[in-house]
Parts: structure tokens; C-alpha cells; sequence
């Protein structure tokens, strides 16, 4: 498959641009895979004690922040996969409040949630590198 980059104004909602914009230039499969290594080095320099550290009552721990991650990113491979295979059904949302919880991210270690994580994005990758130009437009 091609290098799959950034997208166009107007294939996308302008909602979407500051996000967009931030993204680097180059191959997103690129950027996607190398950032597995970089969010493991930094998840390894946060002590154990600190994992489950909220910075403000209600609001998720470090933990429970890299499920989200995980668990975002598998909703938007599935996301992809519908759209690569041609299924025009609609997608719901998800309640990311919701999951947070019940993750049970912080009876966990921050390893665990990290190789959790590290293998999501692992699939992501290789999900996209699957795709042919025809099916990833």
C-alpha cells in the first residue's frame, strides 16, 4: 500500500483540523508504529506508585488514561475495518465515561496496561498496512 498521509481540507470536518494539523507530515503507518517505542519508554518512567495518581478528584488515574488509549484506538481500527470492507451501516459513539471504569485499569499494573496498549497499536498497524488504495479511500 501507498504512504498514507495527512488528509486534505475538505475530507475531513474542520472540527478536525487542529487535530489533524498536528500530526506530523510522512507515512501515518510511519509515525504510528514508531510511537509505540516512544509511549512505552515514557510509560516505564512512571513509577509504579504513581500509576494510579489522579490529578484531580473525579478524573481518570495514568492508569486508567492508557486503557482509554487502548480501548480508543480499537474503536477506531473497527471504524476503519467497516469502512475498508464497504459496510455503510451506522457506528454509534461510545461512552468513554463509561468505559473508563470498568476498564479495571487500576487493579492492574502500568505494565500490564502498557503491553495492553503497545499490542492495540500493534494491530492498528497492521490492519491499516493491509489496506489496498481502493479500500482505504
Amino acid at each position: 500500500m501507498p504512504a498514507v498521509t495527512r488528509p486534505q481540507p475538505g475530507e475531513y470536518l474542520p472540527y478536525y483540523h487542529r487535530y489533524i494539523s498536528l500530526v506530523p507530515e510522512g507515512d501515518v503507518c510511519d509515525l504510528l508504529e514508531s510511537q509505540i517505542g516512544e509511549t512505552r519508554e515514557l510509560l516505564r518512567s512512571i513509577p509504579e506508585a504513581r500509576a494510579g495518581h489522579r490529578y484531580a478528584e473525579g478524573k481518570w488515574s495514568i492508569r486508567e488514561a492508557v486503557c482509554h488509549l487502548a480501548d480508543t484506538e480499537r474503536v477506531m481500527a473497527y471504524r476503519a475495518l467497516r469502512a475498508a470492507r464497504g459496510d455503510a451501516t451506522p457506528i454509534p459513539g461510545y461512552d468513554q465515561d463509561a468505559w473508563a471504569p470498568a476498564s479495571g485499569a487500576d487493579a492492574r499494573t502500568l505494565a500490564s496496561v502498557a503491553d495492553e496498549y503497545a499490542a492495540v497499536r500493534g494491530a492498528t498497524v497492521h490492519l491499516l498496512r493491509s489496506l489496498t488504495p481502493e479500500t482505504a479511500a
